[in-house]
C-alpha cells in the first residue's frame, strides 16, 4: 500500500474510532444520569460530600453541588476540603479551602472553570438531575460534569453486591 493511501486508511479508521468513542461516552453519560435516579440524599452525601446548597419546597428537596477549578492550583486527581473526593473546591462553604472570600466564592466566577450538579429529590430519592459545566475556554462541559457523580452509582452497585 502506498504511503498516501495508507494515510487515508489511517485517517478513516481514526475518524470511525472517534465516532464510536463519542457514542459510547454519550451512552455512559446517560447511564450515569439514569443510575442517579432513586439515590437518597444520604447516598449523595456519602459519595459527593456535603452539598453547596440545600433547599426544601413543597415536599421536594433541592441539592446543589458546585465545584470551581483554579488552573494554578488544581491538578487532575487532586481533592480539596469539601470536594467529596472528586477534585476542585465545593464553593459556598466556610471550609471550602482556598476560596477568595469567607464562603469560598471566587471573585470572578465567570472566569473560572466550574461544574454544578443539581438534584431534585422526592420521598423516593432523586427524581431529576441536571449538570452544568464550563471549561477554561468557556465551552460547555455538562457531560464530564455529570460523570463526576459516576462514583455514586459505583458505590451503590458495590453496596448492593455486598448485601
Amino acid at each position: 500500500m502506498s504511503p498516501p493511501a495508507f494515510r487515508r486508511v489511517a485517517l478513516v479508521c481514526a475518524a470511525l474510532a472517534a465516532c464510536a468513542c463519542f457514542g459510547s461516552y454519550e451512552r455512559a453519560v446517560e447511564e450515569t444520569r439514569a443510575g442517579l435516579i432513586g439515590l437518597s440524599g444520604r447516598d449523595l452525601r456519602k459519595c459527593l460530600g456535603v452539598p453547596t446548597d440545600f433547599d426544601r419546597e413543597e415536599g421536594l428537596e433541592f441539592l446543589t453541588y458546585r465545584w470551581v477549578f483554579d488552573r494554578n492550583r488544581d491538578r487532575p486527581g487532586t481533592t480539596h476540603i469539601g470536594s467529596g473526593g472528586v477534585g476542585g473546591i465545593v464553593i459556598g462553604r466556610r471550609d471550602a479551602g482556598g476560596g477568595y472570600d469567607p464562603l469560598g466564592f471566587p471573585q470572578e466566577l465567570d472566569e473560572k472553570e466550574f461544574c454544578e450538579l443539581d438534584f431534585v429529590l422526592a420521598k423516593g430519592g432523586v427524581t431529576q438531575v441536571t449538570a452544568h459545566g464550563r471549561d477554561q475556554n468557556d465551552q460547555r462541559t455538562d457531560g464530564p460534569c455529570l460523570m463526576r457523580a459516576r462514583r455514586c452509582i459505583d458505590e451503590r452497585a458495590r453496596a448492593d453486591t455486598e448485601k
